[in-house]
């Protein structure tokens, strides 16, 4: 006589088993490479191209990695990168300490408000020497005449704040990192600058 399953334990196989073939088939951003792979690669499951290069991330051969595409070239700037932050961030008009993440201030010593930006991220992890790299447009970043803003790069909830890649070195890895950032505006040359970032865990609020 075969023994019948306890009908607690068949139910509970019946609802997690598709449950489990689901959660590995997840594709939320539609490039091709499972939610699940996306965490072992290093790439962004919410976004189809990683690093911004134009392919996305099934068929990069290097997802986290694109070649610097902005053109050097150019006009003297009239703005430039016044502060790049990397750790002990504060909340915009507060004291209140923020989660580490990428932060830039770019100052206009122009007399119009500037828009259209592009940027370029490099993440060199120090004890590994693995780099990462990114490309992005700045859509609807614009710093006012005479003034400042700030580009963030966290998880992209809070309006003008920009995604960054969760599963990225720059948040995953506990060594330290040198962080290379080049701004471009069309008819400009670029401007670049860099910060070292201290060897630590996973990024958290100071």
């Amino acid at each position: 006589m075969t023994a019948r399953p306890f009908p607690l334990l068949a139910m509970l196989l019946a609802v997690t088993l598709p449950m489990a073939a689901q959660a590995a088939a997840d594709d939320t951003d539609g490039d091709g490479v499972p939610d699940a792979a996306e965490a072992v690669l290093g790439t962004d499951p919410l976004v189809a191209d990683t690093d911004g290069d134009g392919a996305n991330d099934l068929a990069d051969a290097d997802a986290t990695f694109a070649p610097n595409p902005i053109d050097t070239s150019g006009a003297p700037a009239p703005f430039k990168i016044s502060e790049l932050l990397v750790e002990n961030n504060v909340e915009p008009g507060t004291s209140k300490p923020a989660p580490d993440h990428l932060e830039i201030a770019v100052t206009n010593s122009g007399t119009t408000a500037l828009t259209g930006f592009s940027i370029y991220c490099a993440f060199t992890d120090k004890d590994t020497g693995k780099v990462e790299s990114v490309f992005r447009t700045l859509d609807g970043f614009s710093v006012p005449a005479g003034g400042e803003a700030r580009i963030q790069f966290d998880d992209g909830k809070v309006a003008g704040h920009f995604r960054a890649n969760p599963n990225s070195i720059y948040i995953t890895s506990q060594a330290g990192k040198v962080v290379d950032v080049m701004l471009k505006l069309d008819g400009f040359a670029p401007v670049t600058a860099q910060v070292m970032k201290d060897k630590r865990g996973a990024e958290a609020a100071d």
